[in-house]
C-alpha cells in the first residue's frame, strides 16, 4: 500500500493493518517523524523502516524516540535494501511466534485457572456434604438421651394406666415432662441450623465463644462416647478475632471430629480432648490435643492433602482438613501444624496428636484488612 504523504500514510494506518511500514522523514503535509508518533500512539509494536538521506545525529536521535526498528541512508544498493528488509521480516516473524507462544500460555495458565476453580469448588462442595453428614451424626447424638427419656415417660403412663393410679395430677406431669424433653430436641435443631449458617459480615468476635459454639455440638458425642473435653485459657486476655466466624467454626469443628474419631477408634480407657490458648506477642495460638493413637510420619506428610484419608470410605473423605488449611491461610491469614505432643492435665502426662492454629490478635488483622 502506497502514500504520496505522511497524512495520506497515517489515514491508510489507521484503516488498515500492517507488518511493517517503510517512510521517508521529508514527507509533503506531514513529515516523517510526525506521523511514526502518531503511528506508535495507536500501535506499539508495528515495524517501521526509515530510508532517508538526512544522516545527522539529530536525526537519527529522534528517529529513534519516535520508536522504529532501521534507519537506511540513501543513496542505498538493492543488496543493502533487501539485507534489512530480511532482517526485518525475521524480526517480524519473531515477534509474531512470541506473541503466539505468549497468546498458547496465557490460554493455557486461563485453563488451569478455570480447572483449578472448579476443582475447589467441587471440593468446597463435597465438604459441605460430609459437613451435613456429621452435622446430622451430631444430632442423632444430642437426641439419643432425651428420646430415651421420652420413651420412659410414654411408658409410665401405660404402667399408670394399668395400675390404676393414671389421674390428671399424673398426666400433667407426664405431660410437662415430654414437652421440656421436646423443647430441648427443638431447641437442638435451632442450634445446628444457626451453626451452620454463614456470617454475612466479617466482626470482632470472641474466639472463646466460637469454641463452646463448636464444642456444643459435639456434646451429645462426647458423652455417648466417654470423651472428656478440657478448654483452658487465661481469664482477661483479649481473644477476640475480626473475620468470619463460621469459618474458624468450620476448622474448629473439623479438627473436634478428627479428634473424637481418633479416640474413638483407638483409645479404650480414658478419652480426653485438651484446647488451650495463648497469646504470643501480636499472635494468638490455638492448640488442640487428644490422647490417641498419634500421627506417623507418612500421615504427618499427607495430612493437609485432598482426599486423604486414614478412615475407610464410609467414614472419610479426606476434605476436611484440607479445607481447614485453606480456611486458615487463605482466609484468616494464619497458619496450622499438625504433630504429635505429650501433654500435662491434672498432673497426669497425655501421648496424642496436636493441631496448633496461630492467628492475628482481632487489632492487626483489622488493620492488614
Amino acid at each position: 500500500m502506497l502514500a504520496s504523504n505522511g497524512l495520506e500514510g497515517l489515514e491508510k494506518f489507521k484503516q488498515n493493518c500492517y507488518d511493517m511500514i517503510i517512510t521517508d522523514i521529508n514527507m509533503p503535509l506531514m513529515g516523517g517523524i510526525e506521523m511514526i508518533e502518531r503511528i506508535r500512539q495507536k500501535d506499539k509494536d508495528v515495524t517501521i523502516l526509515i530510508v532517508s538521506a538526512y544522516s545527522d545525529t539529530e536525526y537519527l536521535t529522534n528517529s529513534i524516540k519516535a520508536g522504529i526498528q532501521g534507519y537506511i541512508i540513501k543513496p542505498t544498493s538493492m543488496e543493502q535494501l533487501i539485507e534489512v528488509l530480511e532482517a526485518s521480516i525475521d524480526y517480524i516473524k519473531a515477534k509474531q511466534t512470541q506473541k503466539a507462544y505468549h497468546l498458547s500460555l496465557q490460554n493455557q495458565v486461563d485453563r488451569e485457572s478455570k480447572k483449578r476453580q472448579e476443582t475447589e469448588a467441587l471440593l468446597i462442595s463435597q465438604s459441605k456434604m460430609a459437613s451435613m453428614g456429621e452435622m446430622i451424626g451430631n444430632i442423632a447424638h444430642q437426641w439419643r438421651q432425651p428420646l430415651n427419656e421420652l420413651g420412659l415417660v410414654i411408658q409410665s403412663c401405660k404402667s399408670a394406666f394399668e395400675r390404676g393410679v393414671l389421674d390428671a395430677q399424673f398426666v400433667e406431669s407426664r405431660v410437662t415432662k415430654g414437652m421440656l424433653l421436646i423443647e430441648k430436641m427443638s431447641s437442638t435443631i435451632e442450634n445446628f441450623r444457626n451453626f451452620y449458617s454463614p456470617s454475612k459480615n466479617q466482626s470482632n468476635f470472641s474466639l472463646i465463644d466460637s469454641i463452646n459454639k463448636s464444642l456444643a455440638i459435639f456434646e451429645g458425642a462426647f458423652r455417648n462416647n466417654d470423651i472428656e473435653c478440657v478448654l483452658e485459657y487465661e481469664e482477661g486476655k483479649d481473644w477476640r478475632f475480626y473475620g468470619y466466624s463460621d469459618e474458624f467454626e468450620q476448622v474448629f469443628v473439623n479438627l473436634l471430629s478428627n479428634a473424637k474419631d481418633s479416640l474413638v477408634e483407638h483409645n479404650n480407657f480414658e478419652r480426653i480432648i485438651y484446647i488451650n490458648l495463648k497469646s504470643v506477642n501480636s499472635r494468638i495460638e490455638i492448640e488442640l490435643c487428644d490422647n490417641g493413637i498419634g500421627l506417623s510420619n507418612e500421615v504427618k506428610k499427607r495430612l493437609f492433602e485432598p482426599y486423604y484419608t486414614t478412615k475407610d470410605d464410609t467414614k472419610g473423605t479426606g476434605i476436611g482438613l484440607y479445607m481447614s488449611k485453606e480456611i486458615v491461610h487463605k482466609h484468616l491469614k494464619g497458619t496450622i501444624e499438625a504433630y504429635n505432643k505429650t501433654f500435662e492435665l491434672r498432673g497426669k502426662s497425655h501421648n496424642g496428636a496436636a493441631f496448633k492454629i496461630t492467628l492475628p490478635h482481632a487489632k492487626e488483622r483489622e488493620d492488614a484488612l
